[in-house]
């Protein structure tokens, strides 16, 4: 049986490459828009990105990652165009504001 090579950092145990990379990854805040729903609530829409730690010894490199959308709440929202969101759990519709 083959065994499976082990990552550390500092000490600490990663297990397998696989498992190593997805203990870098972290997500950072990129954007965050004022928006106003129909009946006039206003929220805060953030936008994530997903970015990758360089282990200890790896050149500095940044890889973008995959983007997401969520209210200041926590709630996932949708990505419609430059102007709009879409609230996923409900449907609604948020206007950017600013």
């Amino acid at each position: 049986m083959k065994k499976k090579a082990a990552y550390s950092i500092a000490g600490t145990e990663l297990g397998t490459a696989k498992e190593a990379r997805a203990k870098r990854v972290m997500e950072s805040e990129i954007g965050r828009w004022r928006c106003i729903t129909d009946d006039e609530t206003h929220l805060i829409v953030i936008e994530h990105q997903h970015r990758v730690i360089p282990m200890p010894g790896e050149q500095a490199r940044h890889y973008p990652g995959a983007r997401r959308f969520a209210l200041s709440t926590g709630d996932d929202v949708r990505y419609i165009d430059a102007t709009s969101f879409e609230i996923i759990a409900t449907g609604e519709i948020l206007r950017r504001i600013d």
